[in-house]
């Protein structure tokens, strides 16, 4: 039977979210800052992380999906809403960083609307699980546990994204 067990209370999150959205906020004071966060998973971390930076900032939602056939892997990349970055600061936000490979997709093709600067924020980062050289600017929980994290807007097979804290899942 898979179980949840809590391994990062609510309070500790917002605490660290905080401290990210101070960081935020005193690099692009005075700049058009927008957040693209990735759906599904890093809705919740958008909506604590907005209220917590300082002065105007917009935030767009992208969804990219990530298949794997006989042929390789295919990604499919669709706006939510109306992304513009022209000359504006974006903060790409990420639910996990693993391999990369989504986010380094996404940036490449962010870059095309020629932003001031793109970088990657990631609620939780494992780069040992790398495959391509991205590195987030900010990471709000560096240290988590291996294995299958849900809660926080993260889910695994449609459960659990609703959970406030971070659990890991056990028999998963």
């Amino acid at each position: 039977m898979v179980t949840p067990r809590e391994v990062i209370a609510p309070a500790a999150i917002a605490a660290r979210i905080a401290a990210v959205g101070q960081a935020i906020t005193a690099d692009y004071a005075g700049k058009d800052l927008v957040l693209v966060a990735m759906l599904k998973g890093a809705m919740v971390f958008l909506a604590d992380l907005v209220r917590v930076i300082g002065g105007p900032v917009r935030f767009e939602l992208v969804n990219v999906t990530q298949q794997g056939d006989d042929r390789g892997e295919r990604i499919d990349l669709t706006y939510a809403t109306q992304v513009r970055l022209a000359g504006a600061n974006a903060l790409i936000l990420k639910d996990i960083c693993h391999s990369g490979v989504t986010e380094n997709y996404l940036i490449t093709h962010l870059a095309q609307q020629s932003p001031a600067s793109l970088d990657v924020v990631a609620l939780v980062d494992r780069p040992r699980l790398r495959r391509v050289a991205v590195a987030p600017k900010y990471v709000v929980l560096p240290e988590m546990p291996d294995g299958r994290l849900v809660g926080f807007g993260m889910e695994y097979q449609g459960r659990w994204g609703n959970l406030p804290g971070i659990h890991l899942l056990e028999g998963a």
